[in-house]
């Protein structure tokens, strides 16, 4: 397991890079995954978040399905409800995920590559994300995601977005998770320190093991930042086959 220094050294660093690592969309439908991929694995996740201030709601699924024990992909459509539309399709997006460390390791790596496609003329998307996972002790993980993004198509920028996200919580003997997140969102990389134009957001998770592989997950993010909302409300849940 790792050391304490080694955890109070992680933490500082997930909090630094957090205030200064941020992507241009609001990511309050994101999660903060790790980069371990189990053979023969398969699942898909409905989820949902909810803005009480400006009543904006957004939802996702996804399935994604294992081809070995180091790649996965998966497959995600979203859409959004906001106070200029009944719905909107957001994007549909497809993502592979690579693991490239033995899940027997107490640090563990891995990137992804994803890409995003929009409607209406609006611009794609394709990302790079390096995620890490840390097991510490006392049934204690943290992860920290680091993402470089960039507009493709018509109408993109020339900005390379950058994010970061970070989580720390503790499985449970019953199998639930506890733990806290940390979404950072920046308008332009090159601005790292422009605090007035980044949204920052924290907040509680719990997930929670139904029977027959399902499982539930609740949680808020409270901004901490002024372009941040105040409070999203979110809702996760999905299954394993």
């Amino acid at each position: 397991m790792l050391s304490r220094a080694r955890i109070a050294a992680f933490m500082a660093a997930i909090l630094i890079l957090a205030l200064v690592w941020t992507e241009a969309s609001a990511q309050t439908m994101g999660g903060v995954y790790g980069p371990v991929v189990k053979e023969g694995h398969r699942s898909f996740e409905y989820r949902s978040a909810f803005d009480p201030d400006t009543d904006a709601f957004a939802q996702r699924v996804h399935y994604q399905h294992s081809l070995d024990s180091r790649f996965r992909w998966r497959i995600v459509a979203q859409a959004r409800k906001t106070t200029e539309s009944d719905v909107d399709f957001d994007f549909v997006q497809g993502e592979m995920l690579w693991d490239i460390t033995d899940a027997d390791k107490d640090w563990q790596t891995g990137l992804r590559f994803d890409f995003r496609l929009r409607d209406s003329g609006r611009p794609g998307r394709v990302a790079v994300t390096w995620t890490n996972q840390f097991r510490l002790q006392a049934g204690w993980t943290a992860r920290l995601i680091g993402i470089a993004d960039f507009e493709v198509g018509s109408g993109a920028g020339d900005d390379v977005g950058i994010q970061a996200r970070a989580n720390l919580y503790k499985t449970l003997s019953n199998g639930q998770r506890i733990g806290l997140e940390l979404f950072s969102n920046y308008e332009n990389q090159l601005d790292f320190f422009d605090l007035d134009e980044q949204r920052h957001q924290f907040g509680p998770f719990m997930t929670i093991p139904l029977k027959d592989d399902w499982h539930v997950t609740g949680g808020a993010l409270f901004g901490l930042s002024k372009e941040a909302p105040d409070a999203v409300l979110r809702f996760f849940f999905g299954r394993r086959f």
